[in-house]
């Protein structure tokens, strides 16, 4: 009797052994759930290689972030130019740069014009009142500008708290600034800073230009000459104002 009921346990485990191991008639594969695990380079390839959605979503964050990044430098030369405004006893236009000429790149056109009281030979300043060029045309509602660097431009200028030597500063080939008429016993060195002289029309003294690069003289003449450089980035000149009376 116990050998039997033995042998119907045994019967028993098998079939249940049976029913594990096989499935609708075929054998269970152990194996299917490890085949289902990714393996590691599927992985690395789905991070190398993130799906289209992915890498739309990352293109836009770097839209947004460029925007962001032109909205800030905006809003602190508007910034600039405000405190420049609240601080000085002139009046001003704030413009903003509509285009370049096509041929001159040292020309500007600005959105500001006869409505606003804009003139010809007006001066033209950015940030805390940088000179960067002077008005030579003006429409109803736009002007042109055009900058120091241009070889049409001539400015008057003065050294330092020296107001009372000037020298002429021009336009070099479009590239920067080349200053002439110096007094040979003048003291000038790289890093000095100009200004505009009390000797220019329609623009006030006072006001800075750029700063000298470098100094050339010669015993046998009377006068020194130096090439000096913006103070700011005319190639990315955007926002600016205008001063329409002094």
């Amino acid at each position: 009797m116990l050998r039997r009921n033995l042998q119907i346990f045994l019967l028993f485990l098998a079939a249940s052994l049976l029913l594990i191991f096989f499935k609708e008639g075929q054998i269970f594969d152990f194996g299917f759930v490890m085949r289902q695990l990714p393996a590691p380079q599927k992985v690395a390839n789905q991070l190398l290689n993130p799906p289209d959605d992915l890498a739309e979503s990352y293109k836009e964050l770097l839209v947004e972030n460029s925007q962001l990044q032109l909205l800030e430098e905006e809003n602190k030369k508007l910034r600039e130019l405000l405190d420049f405004t609240q601080t000085t006893e002139h009046d001003l236009v704030v413009a903003n740069v509509v285009s370049r000429d096509f041929i001159n790149q040292n020309l500007l056109i600005i959105d500001v014009g006869n409505a606003e009281n804009i003139g010809i030979g007006q001066a033209v300043v950015v940030n805390n009142g940088i000179v960067i060029g002077k008005i030579i045309d003006v429409m109803q509602d736009a002007a042109v500008v055009r900058l120091l660097t241009d070889n049409g431009s001539k400015l008057a200028v003065s050294l330092g708290d020296q107001t009372l030597i000037s020298g002429l500063l021009s336009g070099s080939l479009g590239l920067g600034m080349s200053l002439q008429y110096i007094p040979q016993d003048t003291e000038l060195k790289k890093g000095d800073i100009l200004f505009t002289s009390d000797l220019n029309e329609l623009i006030p003294g006072g006001l800075v230009v750029g700063q000298v690069e470098e100094v050339e003289f010669s015993e046998g003449e009377l006068f020194k000459k130096a090439s000096i450089s913006p103070l700011v980035d005319y190639n990315t000149l955007s926002l600016l104002s205008v001063i329409v009376s002094l």
